[in-house]
């Protein structure tokens, strides 16, 4: 019964927390990820607050402002790389970002 209950802990847990921390993409752009399920993006000086959902490998952005769109990338993390892949309200492509030395 614990070993059932530890496996549904970390699954439970392991969703948001996969990304947690900053990770940033060319000159101007970041995103920070929470752990818990929210997060922003930076672009230059303007920011949008968004909640993430992370179901395998597919990532979910809710923008909290309307006129930005919800996006879904497939991505994967190796070390401090985080790569996605452009999908649903995206442009597609593939976008590399470095984590963000703390």
């Amino acid at each position: 019964m614990i070993a059932i209950i530890t496996i549904a802990i970390i699954n439970f847990l392991k969703p948001t927390d996969a990304l947690k921390g900053t990770f940033v993409y060319g000159e101007s752009v970041k995103y920070e990820f929470s752990g818990k399920g929210n997060g922003a993006m930076y672009d230059s000086d303007t920011e949008y607050s968004y909640t993430y959902l992370i179901e395998e490998n597919t990532l979910k952005l809710d923008f909290k402002d309307e006129a930005v769109r919800d996006a879904t990338y497939t991505f994967s993390i190796e070390n401090d790389t985080l790569t996605l892949i452009g999908g649903e309200g995206t442009m597609g492509g593939e976008y590399i970002l470095e984590r963000e030395s703390e």
